[in-house]
């Protein structure tokens, strides 16, 4: 079975995706999607200390290494291309500082894909973490980097703790590639990067978000010029999606419960 697109979404703010209560719940554990693309002339852009709670967050960037800072442990810089894996738990504050490269002269992209997933109810208030990958220990299958979950054998190194699968693929003009959803994966969404392409009969355009049909069945993408997309499949959640700034949990008692504890955080200011 050819998987096809359910229909096309417009970012809020033209970056900002799967916003709304309705696709949230639509996708979850996929909660919140951030393709952001910045041209600079500075050095660098800084996000400083906020709070999270109830998901995990994995971070893809390029254009610039990322130093971060949280409440759980020292400062460290992820290289371009690097992806992080932040499991927020009970509550996590932290500060992103994307740095202009050192060999960069003048005006630079910077490119950050930020993905929010709802962790499981036994995972939403539990002790926070993240993971740092570099870039070189990225698993490539073919054109395909396997940014989080497995691939065709090749398995990222990011603890994520849900059944999912995310690839970044670059393709030329007129190159196809065919994914076939793993079991059990029928939510997800494709996005480009850079460049359009078409899913099954469907044209998608750069920047737009592409809805996956829920249901399992290969996807195939054709590059209608010079293309590079992100891919996210997931094994549906089903789990009460409540919403709190930039907290998500399954029950107001849990998000109240981090309220408490970033509070509580935040007062310490425990900036390390």
């Amino acid at each position: 079975m050819e998987r096809q697109l359910k229909r096309l979404q417009t970012g809020r703010n033209g970056f900002q995706f799967i916003t709304s209560q309705e696709v949230r719940e639509e996708l979850s554990p996929l909660v919140f999607f951030d393709a952001g693309t910045h041209m600079r002339n500075d050095e660098g852009l800084h996000i400083p200390m906020h709070p999270h709670s109830g998901i995990g967050i994995i971070t893809y960037f390029e254009g610039a290494n990322l130093l971060h800072e949280d409440t759980t442990g020292q400062p460290l810089v992820l290289k371009e291309g690097g992806q992080q894996w932040i499991k927020a738990g009970a509550g996590v504050w932290h500060d992103e500082h994307y740095q202009r490269l050192a060999e960069t002269q003048g005006e630079w992209l910077l490119t950050i894909h930020q993905l929010w997933v709802q962790l499981p109810k036994d995972e939403e208030l539990a002790k926070p973490h993240y993971y740092n990958n570099p870039p070189e220990k990225t698993p490539m299958v073919g054109k395909a980097k396997v940014i989080a979950g497995s691939y065709q054998g090749q398995i990222s190194p990011l603890p994520i703790v849900h059944d999912l699968t995310y690839l970044d693929v670059t393709l030329e003009a007129g190159e196809e590639f065919t994914y076939p959803t793993p079991s059990g994966q029928t939510r997800g969404f494709i996005f480009p990067r850079r460049g359009s392409l078409k899913v099954g009969e469907q044209v998608l355009p750069h920047g737009k978000l592409g809805i996956l049909e829920e249901q399992e069945g290969n996807v195939t993408v054709l590059a209608l010029e010079a293309t590079s997309f992100v891919m996210v499949t997931a094994a549906p959640q089903n789990t009460p999606v409540v919403t709190g700034g930039g907290s998500i949990h399954s029950t107001q008692e849990a998000l109240e419960s981090s309220r408490k504890e970033l509070q509580k955080i935040g007062r310490q200011q425990v900036y390390i």
